[in-house]
């Protein structure tokens, strides 16, 4: 029961880039990662399976849930960028201006941003690039074999302790995709440990109450809170709150994981608004600007990040959400769960 997860982590993504909370936004975004990398080996475990015939449909599956929406935003991103000028746009974002030649705008359109690459017309689709990169390696095996796994997670720890000991930039500790292993290969022990992870949850009379996802949510954002005033007041300790979040997004998928239903969110709740995750995530910087300059011509003028402007915005990102869910998400996910139900009876009859 991941969808109002999933569209609360692109909320604090909102958060940072519009509203100018800090931190929140890089805390949401590991969350994604070892989600993801739980989902992924999931799906790939037990829906498609390794024989050709399923990782086609595995990745034709991804294909259908990353591109055409994204390929949408930057559509969107183009249309803005011609009514309000390039030079207003890159001073908005900037990353977010027209690409000038051939290689700019194949990255663009196949998403391939390793170092963050400008032009970007979506400007977060950076880490959707770190997302295509461990879906391939998941699809073709990375998380297949408990012992792998483990392996992996090993060394993505030695990477982060190396960072962190030869005091490397925040960029190499979040930004790249050797940084992003650590959640990936966490999200794929979660499932390899699903069973015994799940015993220990049941067995706990914290963790089994209906109410300890909200509290464990709280814990979140008290600790985003608490590092802030710590770094405020006393010194800087973002490396120990950062990983410190992490470890709750995780525990936060383990918990989640097995749930049908919260106190207050149904299932069919749930599903709805997780349905806002993806496009939130792509569209938030568009509408934004769209409300900035809406917001000017009435005479009332706002500078990303702003806090006001986020809040004005957030109606009319639901809005624009909610849109392309209708007009595209709804028939692809069809077709996507075709695709996914094939392939399941395939395994079965097997």
């Amino acid at each position: 029961m991941f969808g109002a997860y999933r569209t609360v982590l692109a909320l604090m993504v909102v958060f940072y880039h519009i509203g100018g909370i800090p931190h929140i936004g890089s805390y949401a975004v590991f969350g994604f990662y070892a989600l993801s990398g739980y989902l992924m080996t999931f799906v790939i475990q037990k829906t498609y399976g390794y024989k050709a015939i399923g990782l086609k449909k595995y990745a034709f599956n991804r294909f259908l849930r990353i591109y055409p929406m994204y390929w949408a935003s930057i559509i969107f991103s183009i249309i803005l960028i011609m009514l309000v000028g390039e030079q207003n746009s890159a001073e908005y974002h900037k990353a977010l201006f027209l690409p000038d030649n051939l290689i700019d705008s194949l990255k663009n359109l196949f998403l391939f941003f390793p170092f963050r690459e400008t032009p970007r017309l979506t400007p977060p689709a950076w880490a959707l690039t770190v997302e295509v990169f461990y879906y391939i390696l998941i699809g073709v095996g990375l998380s297949k074999h408990k012992k792998v796994v483990i392996c992996w997670f090993v060394l993505s720890v030695i990477y982060h302790v190396v960072i962190g000991l030869f005091q490397f930039g925040f960029e190499h500790r979040y930004y790249t995709i050797p940084a992003a292993s650590l959640p990936f290969s966490v999200g794929a022990l979660i499932f390899h440990y699903r069973e015994s992870l799940q015993a220990l949850m049941n067995n706990n009379r914290l963790t089994k109450n209906s109410f300890f996802p909200y509290s464990l949510g709280t814990a979140i954002l008290f600790n985003w809170y608490l590092g802030r005033q710590v770094k405020q007041e006393f010194f800087d300790l973002d490396n120990l709150f950062f990983y410190s979040n992490f470890g709750l997004c995780v525990l936060m998928i383990i918990v989640l994981k097995e749930k049908k239903s919260l106190p207050f969110i149904s299932k069919k709740l749930d599903n709805w608004f997780g349905n806002f995750s993806y496009p939130i995530y792509l569209i938030h910087y568009q509408v934004a600007l769209v409300v900035l300059n809406g917001m000017d011509f009435f005479g009332q003028q706002y500078i990303r990040p702003d806090f006001t402007l986020m809040l004005i915005s957030l109606p009319f990102l639901f809005l624009f959400s909610w849109l392309l869910i209708f007009v595209l998400e709804k028939p692809i996910e069809h077709i996507r769960q075709k695709i996914k139900q094939k392939r399941k009876l395939a395994l079965h009859t097997q």
